[in-house]
């Protein structure tokens, strides 16, 4: 695992793998990224004698980069009065840039630069729309003859590249409600070589944040606390001592809670297994050992089982994508007809097709002793998508539809409107889903979280995946972690992956007439192009299907 990441709002383009000459493709180029390994500190310096108020706002500024003793150097800024009480984590404004200082009076300075982000109180980052503006007013007072901060703002302000080199993010670990998978809540912490395993326990046991709100749970009793406010690491062992409550969670309860602390703990470099106590005694988790690794509750992980092959179309047919060679599909339904996309579910026992025309979307559910089929009918249909619940979902003109247990449900969007909803794909969790829409900016790539009952699905808390972006075509999970997105701006159109976790955005490569793509871990990457061929990549090459298309993973 890298030592250090990119934060959630960089947007630097990493080269990835070898293309081969003979292959149109292009390699993206490196345009920035901290090298593997690489420390990184932010060096920041103490106010000096007879500073204008200009430039103590400045030396404040860039000492906030610097969160290292709680903010030392930035605090000497302050008035005395205000450098104890000053919570810089309360709330961080990131803004774009170096921002513009403006002498408004003898006593006051005013700060304004474009507003990147806000990071709340509880450590979870809402990205800006582009034209949101940061406008920061500072007074001043005369200390000894010197200038210091009168600060009346809560939190931190930060550029986007100190926070970068100041701050990391980590993912919590909630299940959905059905207690079937484990979803990340992103949460941003100053680096630290100290500390993070404690904060990272207290932000877990506080619960989820709001965006997943209604989504997920926590397995975790009502009560329970640490009982030390401490997780020391010692050896690469962490030890979290909780309080009494946790003893009233069942047997299985207690594996899911302890999949969620040692895999929201094993994200710091330097722990390799976890011990759980109650008190000074190990809590008992049936045949679990006292030290817990990752690798212990893998079950609980959305990536686990995704074992099938893609499907694709060949003139009209249905097929499936080996390694070796692409087959049709043995059903006699789905042979007589002509598709234009198809999926199934990790199972491979519920086959969803869309017709030809894009008019249609027939789903067969196998599992039963009588094959059952349903029905939708609509404008425009794209690639449809399954999910870990065994729904599929399909995304046409005006229509987002969901096939749940044989029963057809339509999706409302909190705060946007159908017409601007080009597609939905869901998450390997099924917690979270990626839409590409429209908005005044061009076409986004923005994820929502999904509630869900027997009756209605909605998306709520529709945010910013990327805070830029506008030329997005097609979108696609490849794990829990990883998304992979086609912007065709210009031609050869680009196709990104993010880091959902970091914010790790990497040019992977570019394509003249690129139309799909389709990718999950441990498999190969398809990707269709506008002449109706497929590549396939494998380990680092290009390598032509010949006359395939629209190939799609189980999600």
């Amino acid at each position: 695992m890298k030592k250090y990441f990119i934060f959630l709002i960089s947007l630097a383009l990493v080269a990835c793998g070898n293309i081969p000459k003979n292959s149109s493709i292009q390699e993206g180029s490196i345009l920035g990224s901290v090298p593997e390994g690489s420390i990184v500190r932010v060096i920041a310096s103490s106010p000096q004698e007879g500073m204008t108020p200009e430039e103590i706002v400045s030396g404040f500024l860039n000492a906030s980069a610097s969160s290292e003793n709680d903010f030392k150097i930035a605090r000497e800024y302050l008035i005395p009065e205000l450098r104890d009480t000053w919570q810089p984590t309360q709330q961080i404004q990131v803004y774009e840039g170096q921002g513009r200082l403006n002498l408004n009076q003898s006593s006051s300075v005013v700060f304004t630069a474009p507003l990147n982000s806000v990071i709340d109180d509880r450590s979870r980052i809402t990205l800006s729309e582009p034209d949101s503006q940061l406008v920061q007013e500072f007074k001043l007072k005369k200390v000894e003859n010197e200038w210091r901060i009168n600060l009346d703002i809560k939190g931190l302000l930060i550029s986007r590249a100190d926070l970068n080199r100041s701050f990391t993010t980590f993912p919590l670990w909630f299940p959905d409600s059905s207690l079937k998978t484990l979803t990340p809540d992103i949460v941003v912490l100053p680096r630290s070589t100290t500390g993070n395993a404690t904060r990272l326990m207290q932000l877990l046991l506080a619960g989820p944040g709001e965006n997943l709100t209604g989504a997920v749970r926590s397995a975790f009793p009502v009560g329970t606390t640490l009982a030390i406010n401490s997780v020391p690491v010692s050896n690469g062992l962490a030890t979290v001592s909780l309080n009494e409550s946790v003893l009233s969670a069942e047997p299985f309860l207690r594996e899911v809670l302890s999949a969620q602390i040692v895999k929201t703990l094993s994200r710091i470099p330097e722990i390799r297994t976890v011990r759980i106590n109650v008190g000074s005694q190990s809590l008992i988790v049936p045949n679990t050992p006292i030290r817990q690794s990752m690798t212990l509750w893998e079950k609980f992980s959305p990536d686990s089982n995704r074992e099938a092959d893609a499907l694709a179309i060949q003139d009209g047919k249905i097929f499936r994508l080996s390694t070796e060679l692409a087959s049709a599909i043995s059903d006699d339904y789905f042979n007589s007809g002509r598709w234009f996309a198809a999926t199934s579910n990790r199972d491979e026992n519920i086959l969803a097709a869309v017709t030809e025309d894009r008019t249609k979307l027939v789903v067969q559910n196998s599992a039963a002793a009588t094959p059952r089929r349903v029905l939708v009918e609509g404008q425009g249909f794209r690639i449809p998508h399954s999910d870990i619940f065994d729904s599929i979902w399909v995304t046409g003109v005006n229509q987002i539809s969901v096939i749940q247990k044989n029963r057809v449900i339509n999706v409302s969007i909190d705060g946007i409107d159908k017409q601007n909803v080009i597609d939905v794909i869901p998450s390997p969790d099924g917690v979270r889903a990626l839409l590409i829409t429209n908005t005044v900016y061009g076409t986004e790539l923005r994820i929502g979280t999904i509630v869900r009952d027997d009756q209605s699905i909605k998306i709520i808390n529709v945010r910013k995946l990327i805070r830029d972006g506008y030329s997005v075509a097609q979108a696609t999970w490849q794990d829990s972690e990883i998304v992979l997105y086609l912007d065709n701006f210009l031609e050869p159109a680009n196709i990104y992956s993010i880091d959902t976790f970091t914010g790790v955005s990497k040019l992977l490569y570019s394509q003249i007439g690129s139309q799909n793509l389709a990718s999950v871990i441990k498999k190969p990457t398809y990707l269709t192009l506008e002449d109706g061929s497929i590549l396939e990549r494998i380990s680092g090459e290009w390598i032509s299907r010949g006359n395939l298309v629209n190939a799609a993973y189980p999600g």
